[in-house]
Order: structure tokens, then sequence, then C-alpha cells
């Protein structure tokens, strides 16, 4: 990893984000579901963009011109009290400028991915600990909207609003609170369902890989906000087709309250609620 490599990375990072911004926006008047999959094309070939960097012609621009060799300084010391004999060398200035982009590129990675990967491991394991619902209302609210076969809806104190994780048939999490307030579970299923049948979370994963690979692009980090915000008002739009829109509207509402899930799952699960700014589109 090289400076040139890190600004040919974000030169054309930019690019591709730019365009799959660009025509998502164009496309406003559109349904949410239809931007939502132009930013999923983006991030899919925002993933292969590298391949294409090492098998694809490069970018040679002078300002990409390689970094010269590492600079050398002489070095003597005069021993004492042996007058006249001095021993002298040649060693590197500091560290190459090379491995200095290599590693401040494989901290960001690591950083992201690395929460990202955390998030995870506490979904599962709340998964694991916690009970599956049974409650009446909510058993035949899943049964009645088709849910998956296979589709997990657990309980668990963690979570303090609905969240929905993991491949097909996929995990949905619920709050104790919530699943004690049965008129929530029509909504809150048809959205968390939504996502599981949309397979959202497979590109929100595939949208954080890209944002770890890219991290130093403004670009990336604004293209995988765009694509959370659509892929919400997406399974929003799939969830008023099953049931009254007004009353969906005071759910959502009601579970605003609930946002602040814990940092290291809301980056590895798809929430009901979503951020403060997109809730109040919503």
């Amino acid at each position: 990893m090289t400076w040139q490599l890190i600004l040919e990375l974000l030169l054309k990072s930019g690019i591709v984000a730019c365009v799959g911004l660009g025509l998502s926006a164009l496309s406003a008047s559109r349904p949410a579901a239809e931007r939502a999959a132009i930013l999923r094309v983006t991030v899919c070939i925002l993933l292969v963009l590298p391949v294409f960097l090492w098998i694809g012609p490069r970018l040679e621009l002078a300002l990409l011109a390689a970094p010269a060799a590492p600079e050398t300084r002489t070095w003597s010391l005069d021993l004492q009290p042996l007058a006249g004999i001095a021993v002298s060398g040649e060693g590197p200035a500091s560290l190459p400028w090379t491995v200095i982009a290599a590693l401040i590129y494989a901290s960001g990675l690591v950083f992201i991915a690395g929460r990202f990967l955390l998030g995870v491991w506490t979904l599962r394991r709340w998964s694991e600990t916690g009970r599956p619902v049974s409650h009446r209302v909510w058993t035949e609210t899943l049964a009645r909207l088709e849910a998956p076969q296979g589709a997990r809806l657990i309980a668990t104190p963690h979570v303090r609003a609905p969240l929905s994780w993991g491949l097909p048939p996929g995990t949905i999490l619920v709050g104790e609170d919530c699943v004690r307030r049965a008129e929530t579970a029509e909504a809150v299923l048809a959205h968390e369902l939504a996502h599981i049948r949309r397979g959202d979370w497979i590109f929100a994963l595939l949208s954080r890989l890209a944002l770890a690979l890219f991290w130093f692009n403004p670009l990336v980090w604004l293209l995988h906000a765009h694509l959370a915000a659509r892929t919400e008002e997406a399974a929003d739009a799939l969830a008023v087709d099953r049931m009254d829109h007004r009353t969906y509207a005071r759910v959502l509402v009601d579970l605003a309250s609930n946002l602040a899930n814990p940092s290291a799952t809301g980056r590895a699960a798809l929430g009901m609620t979503g951020s403060h700014a997109s809730l109040a589109k919503r």
C-alpha cells in the first residue's frame, strides 16, 4: 500500500460513489426501493474496484508519482579516549512512507471492520441468551404476515428498539417492554420482515465492507448513510402495504424515544427507528 495507490483509490472510489449518489438523487421521485437498488449496485462496484485496479490500467498523474527512495544519513562517533579511531555507518533517516501509508490504511480498515464484527458477536450472544417470544398476539401476527420459515423472534432486555439481523431467514430482536405492548406487534413485525424479505442485512454487510476498504473517502461514508436511509424507507413502504399507515406512523413515533441502541450493535443490525434524521423524514 503506497500513497500513490491510496490517492488512486480515493479518486476512483470518489467517482463511483458520486455517480451512484447522483443517480439516486435524480431518481428522487421514484420509490425508495429503486433508489436503494441504485445505491446497492454502487456498493457492489466499489467492492470490485480494487480488483480492477490490480488487473486494469493504472492512473498516471504527476501528483501520483512514486515517492523517492528513503533518505539516508551518515553518522560518525569519535571514541574517547582512543583518539584517532572513529566508527561510521549509514541507516534510514526515518520510516519509509510506504510503510507509514500501509499502517495508517490498515488501522482504519481494522477499526471499522472490528466494530462491525463486535456488533455481530454481540447480536449473536443476545439471540442465544434471549427467549423466543410466545405471546399469542406476536406469534399470530408473525404467522399472518407470512414470515419466512425459520425466522426467529427473540425477546431480550438488551435492546430498546426492535431490530433485525443475520442472513435469511433472519432474526428479529425485540425488548421485553415492546413484547408487553401487543399493539405494536403488527407494525414492528411488518417492518422487520420487510428487511428480511429484501435481504437488507446482506447489503448492510457489503456496505460496511466497502466503508472499511475506503474509509478515507468521505463520499463513501455519505453513500453508506444514504443507503441506510433508503433501506429504511423501502422497508416502511412494504410495511404499510400490509397495514394501516396511520397506525404504523403512530408506532414509529412511539418508538422514537428508544433510539439509543448500544453502539456495538448499531453498526451490525437494522433498527426500525433508524437515525433521528431519517426518522423525521419518514
